[in-house]
């Protein structure tokens, strides 16, 4: 099986290739792209259909919901407003251990002024920890380009983690808070320069479980269990020309960004600031000449075909003439490159919130977040996803990252790889949920089910 997901980047690379001298987004498959048809013959034979049939415990669930219409109707249940500006929603995010979280969100347009909206949203940990997020964004100032931001965050995480290069583990007390400001402008077409200020109030102390601290000499000098700041400046380069936010089906999204942080004196000392260089890259390919999105009497076809679907009716999906028909022209793949590197202007000073992390959504999603942290860490990322509903995607992943002090110390030992496959809820301009079983190895399995979106 791991083997198919390795084709998945032959495939991801040979689309691009594709692209390259064409404009369009649309990719037809054609015989004479021997290699192409080659790289992904096992996906649309084989992959697919046996996903199919993997997730096929959760299918009459899905059709019900689409039967009955409760995606409209939920929406209809959580927007309020003569204008339909506020949205007020629950949040689920089932995890291993006590990151399981629960929350809402509560998101208003034109609040304040025209072209503005604000969102908040507070979580509450299974073990009693929280947090919350404010956001406030104003769009269009004066009717030009500008726009201008500020955001907020406070945690209160008495068994929060930090995992060091060499894989120890030290658990700490967080009560962090965090304000930043931002301001940019449209200066093309999807295209933004945009420069931010934020304030970090890092505080840091014993945690307050039962776990084993690593105390006296061994306990690092990067700033653990220590109160400090820290006042990022960034200045970013964005790129957004996606088709619709969760359902997109062609467009990239890119952005590069450099920062210098400045941070006060702990442990006696300065000497503690860095630089960060942070890049990403997310291109959505349609493979195919129809329309990803199905039409309500596709949709409804689909959940007939489905909501009877015995095995032997599953095995015939891997017939060439239903493969043809309902899968070769209706695929979304979508690759993402991602790099972030730190800079530190002392050798062994900066604190160890200056790390980069490797992980989750950055982008080995069988790990926790930051399950692995060096200054330099890199990934890439495939997902080749087909709707089997009006309002849901299938989808298989493949994931590799990789980790180390600089450029010059990277190594084949310090590659990490995740894979999967799952299925999502969305409308085009909201997100629902997701589920995934996500893989390393044969070692490792992670069950996935939240409200937050891959790729953001």
């Amino acid at each position: 099986m791991k083997k198919f997901f390795v084709l998945l980047f032959l495939l991801a690379f040979c689309v691009s290739a594709q692209e390259a001298g064409n404009d369009s987004s649309v990719v037809k498959i054609e015989p004479k792209n021997l290699l192409l048809t080659i790289v992904s013959w096992p996906f649309v034979y084989i992959v697919q259909p046996a996903v199919e049939i993997l997730i096929y415990p959760f299918i009459p669930p899905l059709i019900y919901i689409s039967r009955e219409n409760l995606i409209d109707k939920g929406g209809n249940l959580i927007t309020f407003g003569e204008n339909k500006q506020i949205m007020f929603y629950p949040l689920v995010n089932a995890k291993m251990g006590s990151s399981a979280n629960i929350g809402f969100a509560y998101w208003h347009s034109e609040i304040f002024l025209d072209n503005d909206n604000i969102f908040f949203s507070p979580h509450l940990y299974i073990n009693a920890d929280w947090d919350a997020t404010l956001r406030y964004k104003k769009k269009k100032i004066y009717e030009g380009p500008f726009y201008l931001g500020l955001n907020a965050n406070l945690r209160a995480d008495g068994d929060n983690s930090f995992r060091d290069t060499e894989g120890i583990i030290y658990y700490f007390a967080d009560s962090t808070i965090t304000l930043s400001t931002y301001g940019g402008f449209d200066f093309a077409k999807n295209w933004d320069l945009e420069f931010g200020v934020t304030f970090d109030f890092y505080r840091f102390d014993l945690p307050n479980i039962d776990y084993d601290i690593i105390e006296g000499e061994h306990v690092p000098k990067r700033g653990f269990y220590r109160n400090y700041e820290a006042y990022p400046l960034t200045l970013s380069l964005l790129h957004n020309s996606l088709d619709v936010p969760y359902a997109a089906t062609r467009g990239r999204k890119f952005s590069i960004s450099y920062s210098y942080v400045p941070v006060s004196r702990y442990d006696g000392t300065y000497g503690h600031n860095y630089h960060v260089v942070e890049s990403r890259l997310v291109n959505y390919s349609l493979l195919g000449g129809r329309s990803y999105a199905m039409t309500v009497a596709e949709s409804n076809a689909n959940r007939e075909r489905l909501k009877n679907l015995s095995f032997a009716e599953a095995i015939e999906i891997l017939n060439p003439i239903n493969i043809k028909e309902e899968i070769l022209d209706r695929r979304v793949l979508i690759t993402q490159i991602k790099a972030r590197y730190m800079l530190e202007e002392n050798e062994g000073k900066a604190p160890f919130t200056a790390m980069s992390r490797l992980g989750g959504n950055f982008p080995l999603r069988a790990y926790e977040d930051g399950y692995f942290t060096a200054p330099l860490v890199a990934g890439i990322s495939a997902e080749y996803r087909w709707p089997i509903d009006r309002f849901a995607d299938a989808l298989i992943f493949n994931e590799y990252g990789i980790y180390g002090e600089n450029f010059n110390e990277l190594s084949t030992s310090k590659i990490r790889n995740s894979y999967g496959f799952g299925f999502r809820i969305r409308t085009p301009k909201l997100f629902i949920t997701r589920f995934a079983l996500a893989f390393h190895g044969l070692q490792g399995i992670s069950l996935i089910l939240t409200t937050r979106a891959e790729y953001e």
